[in-house]
């Protein structure tokens, strides 16, 4: 089983966006991995609204709570996807003590916030491109 951690600065759009998506895909796929989300400076105690409402449109709802990442061990995962190569750098800063340059990809989604929901729907559309491929790759490798 694969364990992937999903980042995003305030763990409240990308991340959490990016999460529910794997996660529905890897389940419909019965592909063997799992995500997990977090951020490095959570604001507020519920996701956006408008990641609840493109993610309705997929038929997912979620109650996901933002999760700082000091709930979390570089050691849990198998890889770290963040948005960003600055949250690449701040990710290295903060499990310094370990060697996860690797295990890191930068998916390069940039943030919706200011966009209105057709920017959060780009946002959801990249993503769901993106964890179409990746879990066939991983769905692939485990054949």
């Amino acid at each position: 089983m694969k364990n992937v951690l999903i980042i995003c600065t305030s763990n409240k759009t990308r991340s959490p966006l990016a999460m529910e998506i794997a996660n529905s895909i890897a389940v419909r796929k019965n592909a063997p991995c799992r995500f997990k989300s977090a951020g490095f400076a959570i604001m507020g105690e519920h996701i956006d609204e408008n990641v609840q409402a493109v993610l309705s449109e997929m038929g997912i709802e979620t109650s996901y709570k933002p999760t700082h990442i000091s709930e979390y061990h570089a050691d849990e995962f198998d890889e770290f996807h963040v948005m960003t190569e600055r949250q690449k750098i701040t990710l290295k800063s903060y499990f310094k003590n370990k060697n996860i340059d690797d295990k890191i990809t930068v998916l390069g989604i940039d943030d919706p916030y200011f966009n209105g929901i057709e920017g959060y729907r780009k946002c959801r559309d990249e993503l769901v491109r993106f964890y179409e491929d990746y879990i066939k790759e991983i769905s692939k490798a485990n054949l």
